[in-house]
C-alpha cells in the first residue's frame, strides 16, 4: 500500500521544483494603478512573482505575463484591484481546483511594475517571490516564499513563516515574528525590533540605532556592528552571537542556549542559565 504514494511523490516532486521557473504557455498582462488619494497599496502575491520599484508621480502600473503549463492552467489566473478607503488592494489570484493531477502543472503571474514613491506598500507573499526597491515604507508578510527589499527610505515591518527575507539599506525595522525561516538585514539606519524568533535565524548587521529582541526559541541570532544598545528578553535553547555593540548588552533570561559577545562598549548584563 505504501508504494503508490511514494511513486506519486517521486513523479510530482521534480515537476513542482521546475514549476516556479517554467512558462510553457503565457499570456501578456498589464494593469494601471489608480493611486489618486491612496496612502497604502496592498499586494497579495500568493504563489506568483512580483517586482516593484518606486517612481515619482501619482500613478503606477504592473506589466508582465501569466504563465501556465497549459492554456487551461492560464484560465485559473486573474488580477483584481479594489479600493478600501485610502487603501488600494491588488490581488494576484489563482483559482484552486481539487482532484488528482499528474505531470507538470502550474499557473502563476510574473509581473513587474512601479508605484508612487510617497505611498506605503504592503506585500503578502505565500509560496511566491517578491522584490522591492526604493519605496517609502514597506510591510512584508512571507509564508514559505522569498522576499528581497532594498533602499527603503522609511520603516520596514516584516513577518516570516518558513520562508526567507533579505533586506538592505532601510530606515528602521520592526519584525513581528520569525518562525522556522530566515531574516537577514544589513544597513538599518534607525532602530530594529524583533518580537520573537522560533526555530529560524536572524542576522542583523550595521544597525544605526538600538536592537530589541523579545524572545529567541531554538533559533539563532547573529548581531554585528550595532551602534546603540542590545536588549534580549529571553533565550531558550538557541544561540546569540554579538560582535561590536556601541551601547549596553542586556539579556533578561537564559535557558540552555548561549550568548557569545565581543566588542561591547557599554555594560554587560547576562543572567545565569536556568
Amino acid at each position: 500500500m505504501t508504494r503508490i504514494p511514494l511513486l506519486l511523490c517521486a513523479l510530482l516532486l521534480p515537476a513542482a521544483a521546475q514549476a516556479t521557473d517554467a512558462c510553457r504557455h503565457s499570456a501578456p498582462h498589464q494593469l494601471a494603478l489608480d493611486l489618486t488619494g491612496v496612502r497604502t497599496v496592498e499586494f497579495h502575491v500568493g504563489a506568483s512573482k512580483l517586482r516593484l520599484d518606486a517612481a515619482p508621480g501619482k500613478s503606477g502600473a504592473l506589466q508582465g505575463r501569466a504563465c501556465g503549463s497549459s492554456a487551461a492552467q492560464l484560465e485559473r489566473l486573474r488580477i483584481e484591484q479594489s479600493r478600501e478607503g485610502d487603501r488600494l488592494v491588488v490581488r494576484l489570484l489563482r483559482e484552486e481546483r481539487t482532484g488528482w493531477t499528474f505531470g507538470e502543472r502550474y499557473a502563476y503571474f510574473d509581473l513587474a511594475g512601479t508605484v508612487a514613491d510617497d505611498v506605503r506598500v504592503e506585500m503578502s507573499v505565500g509560496s511566491g517571490d517578491a522584490w522591492a526597491t526604493g519605496l517609502s515604507e514597506l510591510g512584508l508578510t512571507v509564508g514559505s516564499g522569498d522576499a528581497d527589499a532594498r533602499k527603503i527610505r522609511g520603516r520596514v515591518d516584516a513577518r516570516v513563516g518558513s520562508g526567507d527575507i533579505v533586506l538592505a539599506d532601510i530606515g528602521s525595522l520592526d519584525v513581528g515574528s520569525i518562525g522556522s525561516g530566515d531574516l537577514e538585514a544589513r544597513g538599518v539606519r534607525g532602530d530594529a525590533r524583533v518580537g520573537s524568533i522560533g526555530s529560524g535565524d536572524l542576522a542583523l548587521r550595521d544597525v544605526g540605532g538600538s536592537v530589541e529582541i523579545g524572545s529567541v526559541g531554538s533559533g539563532d541570532a547573529d548581531l554585528e556592528r550595532i551602534a546603540g544598545s542590545l536588549e534580549v528578553g529571553s533565550v531558550g535553547s538557541g544561540d546569540i552571537d554579538v560582535d561590536r555593540v556601541g551601547g549596553d548588552l542586556r539579556v533578561r533570561a537564559l535557558g540552555s542556549g548561549s550568548v557569545d559577545h565581543r566588542g561591547v562598549t557599554g555594560k554587560i548584563e547576562l543572567p545565569r542559565k536556568r
